[in-house]
């Protein structure tokens, strides 16, 4: 306990030091679901009311899947996406809506459609992809 005492003076005093020196407020980002369980206990507290803007982000719909894999896919590059509308499906029930697994597995997925020289990708790619996960 008493190195995290010391890690969150030295986290402190960089802050500070980077307010002081720049003249500008930093932002500081968590992105860890567990978190917000953590600024619920009493000791933390303080610390939770200094935080100026909360945003949880739950699951995706169904209907929401196929246009964030295809937001994604259109940032990289890619004009036509090669799944089909099953392995859509089977993406949203290996990862109940959540973007970040959703991410991974359409990821993993692509790769073994590469490795496999395919360009369609059919729920069973999904189905051999998600064993990965």
């Amino acid at each position: 306990m008493h190195f995290k005492s010391k890690l969150f003076t030295s986290i402190q005093k960089a802050i500070k030091d980077f307010v002081v020196n720049t003249k500008k407020i930093p932002v500081i980002i968590f992105d860890e679901a567990h978190l917000r369980d953590r600024l619920g206990r009493s000791f933390l507290s303080s610390f939770n009311q200094r935080i100026q803007l909360k945003f949880h982000l739950t699951p995706l719909q169904k209907e929401e899947v196929e246009p964030y894999i295809n937001h994604h896919l259109t940032i990289k590059g890619c004009q036509k996406s090669p799944f089909t509308p099953q392995a859509i499906e089977a993406i949203y029930k290996n990862t109940a809506g959540i973007p970040r697994l959703i991410g991974s597995l359409a990821i993993k997925t692509l790769m073994l459609g590469y490795l496999e020289k395919t360009q369609i990708l059919t729920e069973e790619h999904v189905f051999k992809a998600s064993c990965e996960l």
